[in-house]
């Protein structure tokens, strides 16, 4: 590089600079006034509950992890709890201090280990999760991949999915 040349470079970096240092300066950002913060009354529970509900959020009421119990040795062993024991506790937890206006929903999610061998093509990747129940419809997942121009990179290989994933993860995962 010729000395001319390095010259010019380092006089358009300073030039840059400075114009970059004058835009900063004379920002509002820079010379803004301080914000107040106003503080907001504290909710219940309840009442945050029914405000996100109310604004079209999708609310879940699940108990927090428990702490691990250390059992002393020394103690008589117990039965361990029975399926219907657990079942039990799992309903008592969930309907514990709800309001009235939330609705629990079990939602069931499928995974399984798709399988992609060469020459497999993308309409019957799509049927093969359309079965395994991770998405509700092939030709929806098809019209996906086509949009992005996706339905030519499916490659081959062992991959794990499940019905949580959307069809953006899905396709990330198999292309």
């Amino acid at each position: 590089m010729s000395p001319h040349a390095l010259r010019g470079m380092a006089g358009g970096i300073a030039l840059c600079a400075g114009v970059i240092w004058v835009t900063y300066a004379l920002s509002p950002e820079a010379t803004a006034e301080p914000v107040t913060i106003v503080e907001q009354e504290e909710l219940e529970i309840s009442e945050m509950m029914t405000a996100l509900q109310d604004a079209g959020y999708y609310v879940s009421a699940e108990a927090p992890p428990e702490e691990p119990v250390v059992e002393d040795p020394q103690t008589e062993e117990m039965d361990p709890p029975t399926e219907e024991d657990s079942a039990a506790e799992e309903e008592a937890l969930i309907d514990e201090d709800l309001p009235e206006s939330v609705t629990v929903e079990t939602v069931n999610v499928y995974s399984m280990t798709l399988s992609i061998t060469s020459g497999t093509s993308s309409h019957d990747v799509a049927n093969q999760l359309e079965q395994a129940k991770i998405i509700d419809s092939a030709s929806d997942f098809l019209r996906y991949l086509e949009r992005n121009n996706l339905a030519e990179k499916v490659r081959a290989g062992d991959f794990e999915v499940n019905s949580a994933m959307s069809y953006q993860d899905i396709a990330n995962r198999i292309t």
